[in-house]
């Protein structure tokens, strides 16, 4: 290629740069993001000149919020849901040999129903023996729930142990329980007793979650509890939400201007008087497109339940819920505080494309430092 081309097409690149560089900063200025079909989180061009060869590229994010989709408590499985649930006789065995995994082998799965969850609408199958209750997802057989009751076991007269024991006890329970084709480093966020005082506790619980360099993934998490001294499971809860490891592409400062240009269009009694951001790993849900769409319900805990009681409530008859997508994404959270003590809400937003994707309605900032502060959680730092 002749030389005066070559500066021709750096030119026309040079100039492709500045005009993306305009449509970013017009596009910062934007009060709303929801209309927009694609977000754009990064344009880079990279123009070199080496053997007379001229390269540009683009990376564009796909919007990943959809609405919620809305649904209602359905005792009964359609034959089209059935039809995407694993089989009675692979469920059973799939109890079976978790029964063998965690050492009841003289009992075999006699009871089991595929129903549905009603706090998150999955399809699951609930399974009995004698002694012991599971719960596992009934599209993928993986096991979610264990419980064995405290007196199918004869607890020691002397069962007290110490902390550091439980914590030795909790590493060794969780190669013991977690999933065989599981992989990959789990941080011990929680420990907890059923007892004020270590010597005293019958029951000891561990909580782990899944690390991803100084994250953690709360949505994949292995929570045990045991009977100490004699080690026996009293309870096991197994979540396995993968991360899907986006990439960090919003400044701080960026998701503090977007949470709260979308909190000043839902709170008209609160005023923000500070905010908080920090980066975590959480799910996607549906608790902002609920406090915008259905404020008042929403904040009074009313949009399911009614009140039956001084402090009693039952759930409605006509009761609809709203789930999103299970995607678990970096975000920032962005706790956005009011003028009154203990008020304020905490917002996702996509760390990298700037869409708000979840909340909590919670009166403080929660981070996994804030487990320490837990009274009742012996773990040390």
């Amino acid at each position: 290629m002749e030389d005066s081309k070559i500066i021709d097409n750096i030119k026309e690149k040079a100039q492709m740069k500045i005009a993306i560089s305009k449509f970013k900063e017009e596009d910062r200025k934007m009060p709303k993001m929801k209309n927009i079909s694609k977000v754009v989180a990064t344009v880079a061009i990279t123009i070199g000149v080496t053997s007379g060869l001229v390269y540009a590229s683009s990376v564009v994010y796909d919007k990943i919020w959809k609405e919620p989709k809305s649904y209602t408590i359905q005792k009964e499985l359609s034959d089209e849901e059935k039809q995407k649930c694993i089989t009675e006789e692979e469920a059973r065995n799939v109890g079976n040999h978790y029964l063998k995994k965690i050492g009841i082998d003289n009992e075999t799965i006699n009871r089991l129903k595929l129903e549905n969850d009603f706090i998150s609408g999955d399809n699951i199958w609930s399974m009995y023996s004698e002694k012991v209750s599971l719960t596992i997802d009934g599209t993928t057989g993986n096991i979610k729930h264990v419980l064995i009751p405290t007196w199918e076991y004869r607890i020691p007269d002397n069962y007290g142990i110490t902390r550091e024991e439980a914590r030795k006890v909790a590493r060794e329970l969780l190669e013991k329980y977690r999933p065989e084709n599981d992989s990959g480093e789990y941080k011990l966020v929680s420990l907890k007793r059923n007892s004020e005082e270590d010597k005293s506790a019958y029951i000891w619980y561990a909580d782990f979650y899944k690390k991803y360099g100084d994250l953690v993934n709360e949505n994949e998490h292995i929570n045990i509890g045991w009977i100490p001294t004699i080690n026996g499971l009293y309870s096991l809860d197994i979540k396995k939400d993968k991360y899907e490891n986006n990439e960090e592409k919003i400044a701080k400062e960026d998701a503090i201007k977007i949470a709260t240009e979308k909190d000043r269009t839902i709170e008209k009694e609160h005023t923000i008087v500070d905010s908080r951001a920090e980066i975590r790993i959480k799910q996607m849900n549906e608790n902002v497109y609920l406090r915008e769409n259905f404020k008042t319900e929403y904040e009074n805990g009313t949009l399911n339940w009614k009140k039956i009681g001084e402090n009693t409530f039952k759930l409605k008859d006509d009761a609809i819920f709203y789930k999103t997508e299970e995607r678990v994404r970096k975000v920032w959270m962005v706790f956005l505080k009011y003028e009154t003590e203990w008020e304020g809400y905490t917002y996702y937003i996509d760390a990298t494309t700037g869409e708000i994707i979840g909340g909590e309605r919670f009166s403080s900032f929660w981070s996994e430092e804030g487990l320490f502060n837990d009274v009742n959680n012996v773990i040390e730092k």
